[in-house]
């Protein structure tokens, strides 16, 4: 069934509902796999929660199919924030994405509250290990 049609009247683009359907399939990627790949590649935590970065990690991974553990863990794992992801491969996760899941979420936790236990009134954490402040002793 022809969404739109042309005649010597004009164009005639049927319902509403048929019109948006030709426009959203004339313009999504050819390679819609390959395209969720690239994103899944490309996607990064950028100090963003652990929840947020999962959320969007697991929607490009179902759209690009995968389904290898060890290579959805290891795009996993290349997103996270570093900090992170030191904390996450210190709680030795099993092998399955969930358990990376659990890791980065207990890592970022344990960031935060070290982050308190150090003094920073900080809501967020920074994309940054915090150098230690130097003391200095006057000589008089």
């Amino acid at each position: 069934m022809a969404a739109h049609t042309v005649s010597g009247q004009g164009i005639h683009l049927g319902t509403m509902e048929n019109f948006l359907a030709a426009l959203d399939s004339a313009f999504q990627p050819f390679d819609m796999e390959g395209n969720a790949l690239r994103q899944l590649h490309a996607l990064k935590q950028l100090s963003r929660p652990v929840n947020e970065y999962v959320s969007e990690f697991r929607v490009f991974a179902t759209r690009a199919g995968l389904t290898d553990v060890s290579q959805l863990i290891h795009l996993f794992r290349q997103g996270l924030d570093s900090d992170i992801t030191i904390q996450a491969i210190q709680q030795g996760p099993d092998n399955n994405l969930q358990a990376w899941i659990e890791a980065a979420k207990q890592g970022e936790e344990i960031i935060c509250m070290e982050r308190i236990y150090l003094g920073g009134k900080q809501a967020k954490r920074p994309n940054r290990i915090l150098a230690k402040e130097k003391h200095y002793t006057n000589p008089n």
